[in-house]
């Protein structure tokens, strides 16, 4: 994670295609080191999830992604967990 700034984080997350509000959220799971859950009804695709979960290993953000889709109600549920 080296020396980067919450914006370049943000940035950095954007780009793999996630939706802004859970850009946010992640950015603050990384920053405080703590783990969080939520529900969002923004699509996520599985390409964004792949490029996600590369990026939280390549920069070593140590931690833990899951998301789950509830179908029947077009919601989404983040856990992350922080190592």
């Amino acid at each position: 994670m080296a020396d980067m700034n919450e914006a370049e984080i943000l940035s950095k997350i954007k780009k793999t295609g996630v939706s802004d509000a859970d850009a946010v959220v992640l950015v603050d799971c990384i920053i405080t080191r703590k783990s969080c859950s939520w529900v969002n009804t923004d699509p996520v695709s599985h390409d964004a999830v792949r490029k996600l979960l590369a990026l939280i290993k390549d920069d070593n953000y140590n931690l833990d992604l899951s998301i789950k889709t509830v179908a029947t109600r077009d919601k989404y549920i983040w856990e992350v967990k922080a190592r």
